[in-house]
């Protein structure tokens, strides 16, 4: 038999190694700074969309303790915690954390799509992503603010590959659906992705890492799953970028095959 026990183990008590007050310093700085961007994109496109994505993002993050449990994260004791749910605590510089992750970034994302940025610069911002938060991922494990209690190489794998998902998805959808309103419609339609596109990101991509780190597999089965969901996390991205690019150049939606539209120049849905 491969499976495991179904239960659910406790995770590991943990002490910070430094005060946690700042790392929820850090995070309000980084929070700060992106709404700064975001009243400024406000303001510049007369658009509330952006502001309405931070603050959404914020609620998004009620979604955290599921993915906490699935992926074993565990966090320091001393952090100050924001809400605790399903049996676990999750801090306040997290719940900041969705604000310019989870919120703004689709939404820049989103109007560099619209703007033609090539995939591959998409691409590079992609993979830029994916490295800044994998430094703060090992500067956090090594201070002991939060860790993972799982197996390697699975453990290793349950943030930061999904973390080039939700942007670069989140953004197409917002450029497909959201772009083409305006008024209430244009930010109840983004405020719905923002809410959905976090757990459609790990769910759809992070599911053999889940599966095996609550399962009794063969090491050699362990780094399949890994190796998949890394694929699916790439695929996901590129996938994204590609969709933006053919809607783009109107080769799916509404128009034609191979025809060629100005997207500034298609009707606006409703007002």
């Amino acid at each position: 038999m491969f499976l495991a026990d179904a239960g659910l183990p406790a995770p590991p008590p943990l002490s910070a190694d430094i005060d946690t007050r700042i790392l929820l310093g850090t995070f309000v700085v980084i929070a700060v700074a992106a709404v700064v961007v975001a009243v400024r994109a406000s303001v510049r496109h007369r658009d509330m969309l952006p502001l309405v994505l931070c603050g959404v993002a914020m609620i998004a993050a009620f979604n955290e303790p599921i993915y906490d449990i699935l992926g074993k994260i565990v966090y320091a004791q001393e952090n100050a915690m924001a809400f605790h749910a399903f049996g676990r605590s999750v801090p306040w510089f997290l719940v900041i954390g969705y604000l310019p992750w989870v919120g703004l970034a689709p939404y820049l994302v989103y109007r560099a799509m619209e703007a033609g940025v090539s995939r591959k610069r998409l691409h590079i911002s992609a993979a830029t992503l994916f490295v800044s938060v994998m430094c703060v991922e090992i500067a956090g494990n090594a201070l002991h603010l939060w860790t993972y209690y799982g197996e390697p190489p699975m453990k290793y794998l349950v943030v930061a590959p999904q973390a080039v998902t939700y942007p670069m998805v989140g953004g197409f959808l917002l450029y497909a659906l959201a772009g083409r309103l305006t008024g209430w419609r244009r930010v109840g339609v983004g405020a719905m992705i923002t809410a959905m596109i976090l757990p459609i990101g790990y769910a759809a991509t992070s599911w053999p890492v889940y599966f095996a780190l609550y399962s009794d597999l063969p090491p050699i089965l362990d780094w399949i799953a890994s190796a998949t969901a890394l694929g699916f996390a790439a695929a996901m991205a590129a996938g994204a970028t590609y969709l933006a690019q053919q809607w783009r150049e109107a080769k799916i939606g509404e128009q034609p095959l191979g025809s060629s539209v100005d997207p500034q120049q298609r009707p606006v849905l409703s007002k």
